[in-house]
């Protein structure tokens, strides 16, 4: 008769013990990461990084916190969960939240235009000016160019205000389509950060201080600058120039506003974001039955609205289908699962924060070095153990060797400057006039006929180069001053029909530079 006669119960009973193993099995390959502590100052050591603050929340509880090497190189200050690092882009979702505070109070309309809220508001496109709305600007949609007007905000100290940046918007040609290609930028969102005093009266950074933070007790976190009773408290960015690792110092107007600072401004602890990470994965609900946004706001924020390339990186290490912007938030799908995240990159410091709301997870990197090998390694060794993977090696990964290395920037030719060609340098001597970032000078060096001429902005206090012969006709390199910069350009010159130099252009030197450097879309006239 065999088992043909076993109660169904039974036999279930019996299969549920014999999958029960593999069940386990399975269970257990989704976990938190081991041997973290070791894997942290392997990648540390690997790619240069003094000190590093790293997170997980699950299931509504922090579950990891903790600080690795020092805040500033040379010192024997530990970093820890109360370290204040500089969180750049990470930003934009606070500046996302605070609009999504006013839509609630029914202040503000997400499909709102611009112009109705704030009427200097204008693009290259008259039609695009009069359409635009809050979403666009969140959205990185908006036919710009990648980091397009960046100039005026970085390299730090920059004079402009963001009046200014508001105003010189219709001075940059689209490269895109309204509406139809994505294109991150930053500007906007300096523009969305002026649209919280429109509405409520105060500045973005009290807003986002009395509505955001303090409510939350984030009590080692600033949208301004960071209080004096926390100086202590704050890391000091690095980054290897020259091939040596130093401090970057990047010197500040105290007098004056940060101009990008709902761009990339605020600076925050690692238990703090962790703090947000939370209230974001509880879709914005906080204890008591309160709220800092609702739900409907919270689905907006983390609604896709544009279309991101999917890298063939991603396809490979995470199985990524779609890529997507919301408001302050990319989206994607990682190995199955729904994944929100930012990352956050400044001279010297870089942040990254992720999210898997369907298993109730979150991830905070910070890290006092501009290292986006190194920041990528710490992400991948905390979340991918939880998502089955526990042996990729991630600082093989993520180091140069596998990334697509870009020629260098060719160095000068030595012993040979412009003013070894005297009339030329006299031909390019004076002053150039750009509409969006304002004057430069080329001049003198100094009285030495053998120095190279120079390149000076008056507006960006650190774009000061030197100019150096190139193969070609009329074009010269520019090296900056301060080679953390990483920037060097081609200054190529325009003359008329009678040969005299009426104009110029700068060119990146190198397709590795950082997109914020967007000298191609710079287009000078020589003054008389």
């Amino acid at each position: 008769m065999g088992d043909t006669h076993t109660p169904w119960l039974t036999r279930l009973l019996i299969i549920g013990f014999l999958l029960l193993p593999l069940q386990l099995s399975l269970a257990n390959e989704k976990t938190a990461p081991v041997n973290l502590d070791s894997q942290v100052a392997e990648i540390m050591q690997h790619f240069q990084v003094p000190g590093v603050a790293i997170g997980i929340v699950h299931n509504k509880q922090v579950i990891k916190a903790q600080g690795y090497g020092v805040k500033t190189l040379g010192s024997q200050l530990a970093v820890d969960a109360n370290t204040i690092f500089k969180i750049a882009s990470n930003t934009k979702a606070f500046t996302a939240a605070a609009l999504a505070i006013l839509a609630d109070e029914g202040k503000l309309k997400w499909q709102g235009r611009v112009s109705s809220y704030l009427p200097d508001f204008k693009m290259y496109d008259p039609w695009v000016s009069e359409h635009f709305n809050v979403i666009d600007l969140l959205t990185h949609r908006s036919g710009l160019g990648l980091g397009a007007g960046d100039l005026m905000l970085w390299p730090e100290p920059s004079s402009f205000s963001r009046q200014e940046v508001i105003h010189n918007l219709r001075y940059l040609k689209p490269t895109g389509e309204f509406r139809a290609d994505y294109a991150y930028d930053n500007l906007l969102y300096i523009v969305a950060g002026e649209i919280v005093p429109a509405l409520s009266g105060q500045s973005w950074e009290d807003f986002v201080e009395q509505r955001i933070l303090r409510r939350l007790n984030m009590q080692h976190c600033f949208a301004a600058s960071v209080s004096a009773d926390r100086q202590a408290d704050v890391a000091t960015p690095h980054g290897v120039v020259n091939g040596k690792l130093q401090t970057i110092v990047r010197k500040k107007n105290p007098l004056q506003a940060n101009v990008s600072a709902a761009a990339g401004g605020m600076q925050c602890s690692l238990n703090d974001m962790l703090t947000w990470v939370t209230v974001q994965l509880n879709q914005g609900k906080l204890s008591h039955g309160q709220t800092l946004f609702s739900a409907a706001q919270h689905k907006m924020m983390w609604t896709p609205h544009t279309i991101m390339p999917v890298s063939a990186r991603s396809q490979r290490l995470d199985n990524t289908h779609f890529s997507a912007y919301g408001l302050g938030w990319r989206i994607n799908d990682m190995n199955g699962y729904l994944q929100v995240h930012h990352s956050g990159s400044l001279a010297g410091m870089y942040s990254m924060v992720g999210m898997f709301p369907e298993l109730d997870l979150g991830f905070v990197v910070l890290t006092n070095q501009q290292s986006s090998g190194a920041r990528s390694a710490l992400m991948y060794s905390l979340m991918k153990p939880y998502l089955g993977d526990k042996t990729t090696d991630w600082i093989n990964e993520f180091s140069l060797k596998n990334v697509a290395v870009q020629a260098p920037t060719p160095k000068p030719v030595a012993h040979q400057t412009v003013l070894a060609n005297q009339t030329l340098a006299k031909e390019i001597t004076g002053a150039y006039d750009d509409a969006w970032l304002g004057r430069f000078f080329i001049e003198a060096q100094s009285s030495d006929a053998d120095s190279p001429l120079q390149i000076r902005s008056v507006r960006v206090e650190k774009l000061i180069g030197l100019f150096y012969p190139h193969s070609e006709k009329d074009q010269f390199l520019v090296r900056w001053v301060d080679r953390s910069l990483e920037a060097d350009v081609f200054a190529t010159f325009q003359r008329d029909a009678t040969g005299k130099v009426i104009g110029m252009q700068l060119i990146p030197a190198s397709s590795d530079i950082d997109f914020s450097y967007d000298f191609q879309d710079l287009n000078f006239s020589k003054s008389e």
